[in-house]
C-alpha cells in the first residue's frame, strides 16, 4: 500500500517537499515486512529441520532394532521392510504441521481483520420489511432533525428544518465542520438520523432501502471518482444505455462539449487513472455531466468547486446552477459567488441553521452571512493584489 501510493502520488509529493519521508517510510515497511518473512521462514526451516531429525532417527533405530531381531530369529526378512517403512508413514501425518502453524498465524491475522470489518457499527440499518418507494420523492421534508457521526459526543446536525419542492433550488453554506457534508450523507442515506424525521413523498426514508433512496436523491460529490477509461465509458456508468445524442446533451449542460469535440478521440478519450489527464474544472464538469446523465429527482451538489482556483470555481458554479435551472437542487457550498440564483440560502453553524431566506435579504442585513461576503471578498482582493501590496496589507 505505502509502495502503491508513493508511485501514484509522486508528483505531489514532491511539490509538497514529503517525497523523502515517504520513501523513508516505503523502505521501513520493506524492512519489517522483511523481517516478518525472515521470522516466518525461519520457524518453518527449524520445523522442518526438527521433523526431517526425529523422522530418521526413529528409521534409523527401528532398523537396528529390527536388524537384532532378524538376526537372533524373532523376524523375518519381510517383515523388516514393513518395521522400516512404517514409521516413514507415520510421520507423513505430521510433516504439514510446522506450515500449519505458520498458515494459523496468518488466518488469525486475516480474521482479526475481518472482524473488524463485520463488527464494526452499522452507520444506516436496512428496513426489514421495506416499503415500495414512491414514484416521485416530493416534497422531501426533514422536521427537527438531528445526526452524530460514530464516536462523536456532539451532534453533527441538530434541530434542522428542511422541505424541497420539485424545481425548488437550496445553497446550504457555512464554515467547515458546520454539518454541510452530513445534511448530504443524511440525505442520501449513508448516515440515518438520531432524532427528527426524514420522508420522501410522505414515506419515511428508513423504511425505504437505501438504494431506492439513492435513485430518487443524487449526488455530485467534490472527490467524485473517475475511471482510468473513456468519457464515454465514465458516462456511461450513469445510464448504460445512453444514446450518443443523450451523452452530448449532458456535456453541453455541464460546458464541457466544445472542449470534448476538440478532442482527436472525442468521446472516446482516455482520462487517465483518477483524470489525471483532466484539469480539475474538467474533472468536476465530467462528473457533474454524470449527475445530469443519470436525472435524479432530487440532486445533491456537496462542493462542487473544492480545490479549484477562485475564477474556475465562480465559473464552475455559474454554470452549475445554469445546468440544474428547473432541476431540484441542494447546493452545498463555501463560496458564495452567484448565490442569488437559488430560491433559498440556508447558513448552518455548529449543525443548527443560524439564517435563512434569499440571498439578496441575507447580505443586505448584518449576520452570518453578511460576515461570510465580507471575509470572501477580503480574500479576494488579497488574491488579485500584487506581491508586495499581499504582504503589506
Amino acid at each position: 500500500t505505502r509502495v502503491t501510493d508513493l508511485l501514484t502520488g509522486t508528483a505531489e509529493l514532491t511539490v509538497a517537499g514529503a517525497l523523502p519521508a515517504r520513501t523513508g517510510a516505503a523502505k521501513r515497511a520493506d524492512g519489517a515486512l522483511t523481517r516478518i518473512a525472515s521470522r516466518a521462514a525461519a520457524a518453518t526451516a527449524l520445523g522442518d529441520g526438527l521433523t526431517a531429525l526425529i523422522s530418521g532417527l526413529t528409521v534409523t533405530a527401528m532398523a537396528l532394532s529390527g536388524v537384532q531381531a532378524v538376526a537372533a530369529g524373532r523376524l523375518g526378512g519381510v517383515a523388516l521392510a514393513v518395521l522400516v517403512l512404517t514409521p516413514l508413514a507415520a510421520f507423513e501425518a505430521v510433516l504439514g504441521m510446522p506450515l500449519a502453524v505458520r498458515h494459523r498465524q496468518r488466518v488469525r491475522r486475516s480474521a482479526e481483520r475481518v472482524r473488524e470489518v463485520l463488527d464494526a457499527p452499522e452507520p444506516v440499518r436496512e428496513p426489514e420489511r421495506p416499503r415500495p418507494a414512491p414514484a416521485t420523492p416530493f416534497p422531501l421534508v426533514l422536521t427537527g432533525l438531528a445526526a452524530r457521526h460514530e464516536g462523536q459526543r456532539g451532534e453533527a446536525l441538530a434541530g434542522l428544518d428542511l422541505t424541497l419542492e420539485r424545481g425548488r433550488r437550496i445553497a446550504v453554506v457555512g464554515a467547515s465542520g458546520s454539518g454541510k457534508t452530513t445534511l448530504a450523507q443524511v440525505l442520501l442515506r449513508f448516515l440515518d438520523p438520531r432524532a427528527g424525521s426524514y420522508t420522501l413523498a410522505g414515506v419515511d426514508a428508513r423504511q425505504l432501502p437505501g438504494d431506492e433512496v439513492r435513485r430518487l436523491v443524487g449526488l455530485c460529490a467534490q472527490d467524485a471518482h473517475l475511471f482510468d477509461s473513456s468519457v464515454r465509458e465514465n458516462l456511461l456508468l450513469a445510464r448504460k444505455g445512453a444514446t450518443e445524442a443523450e451523452l452530448r446533451g449532458a456535456l453541453a449542460r455541464a460546458r464541457l462539449l466544445d472542449w470534448v469535440d476538440g478532442l482527436p478521440d472525442g468521446l472516446d478519450t482516455l482520462v487517465g487513472e483518477h483524470g489525471a489527464r483532466l484539469s480539475g474544472g474538467q474533472r468536476q464538469r465530467l462528473a457533474l455531466a454524470r449527475a445530469l446523465l443519470a436525472d435524479f429527482p432530487v440532486l445533491v451538489l456537496d462542493e462542487p468547486a473544492e480545490h479549484l482556483d477562485l475564477p474556475t470555481a465562480d465559473a464552475l458554479t455559474a454554470d452549475l446552477l445554469a445546468a440544474t435551472e428547473g432541476r431540484t437542487t441542494l447546493l452545498i457550498t463555501h463560496r458564495l459567488a452567484g448565490l442569488d440564483e437559488v430560491d433559498e440560502v440556508l447558513v448552518l453553524d455548529a449543525g443548527r441553521v443560524v439564517q435563512r431566506g434569499p440571498y439578496a435579504e441575507l447580505a443586505a442585513v448584518d449576520g452570518p452571512l453578511r460576515a461570510m461576503v465580507r471575509r470572501e471578498t477580503e480574500t479576494e482582493s488579497l488574491a488579485g493584489a500584487p506581491r508586495g501590496a499581499t504582504r503589506a496589507a
